[in-house]
């Protein structure tokens, strides 16, 4: 990775990072169309407030990973509408490359956005989600035999039964995500 890479990857917030995404996969756009873009699809994995996306796009353009341009309106102000630059789409790339251990929500995004890389990229990152969801199990496991199902415990237990069947049923989920990251789209 590259000098200009890594410093890209660090200044990437999560946010930063899904609107280079949305810009990559809807190309130009206003600020007004990416937020209505959030709330038709990524928005289910990945919801900012609204000032967080509009405040994004100005930092992404001054530090050169997307471009603005205004379009005159008749009966409006000018619009402004952006695209990602070569240097965004190479920072957006850096950041998919990244894994990220304990990293859930951004794993869902990188996997919600995943077209725009390969599915060996994608294959490392449902690793360290198994890897970090079999540590969280391990220590869901590790507290269910000090509940003693008694006082405090018996409501206690209900979250952790619903702990126990959910990373469960993650490490089922992510072994069929894996099984068609390798198969491929049908």
């Amino acid at each position: 990775m590259t000098a200009v890479h890594e410093t890209c990857v660090q200044q990437l917030t999560t946010t930063e990072a899904a609107v280079l995404a949305l810009l990559a996969i809807e190309g130009e756009r206003s600020g007004y169309d990416l937020m209505k873009a959030v709330t038709q699809a990524i928005g289910h994995v990945w919801a900012p407030a609204r000032s967080g996306l509009y405040a994004a796009l100005p930092r992404l353009v001054k530090l050169g990973l997307a471009e603005a341009r205004a379009i005159a309106q008749a009966s409006r102000p000018d619009k402004q509408v952006y695209r990602i630059t070569p240097e965004g789409q190479a920072a957006l790339d850096a950041w998919h490359e990244t894994v990220e251990p304990g990293a859930r929500e951004t794993f869902f995004l990188k996997l919600f956005v995943g077209g725009l890389t390969m599915p060996e990229v994608l294959l490392r990152h449902v690793e360290q989600f198994v890897a970090d969801t079999e540590e969280r199990l391990a220590e869901y496991r590790r507290i269910e035999p000090t509940n003693s199902n008694r006082g405090h415990d018996w409501f206690h237990r209900h979250l952790l039964v619903h702990a126990l069947e959910r990373a469960e049923q993650e490490l089922a989920w992510a072994d069929g995500v894996a099984r068609a990251l390798r198969r491929g789209p049908r």
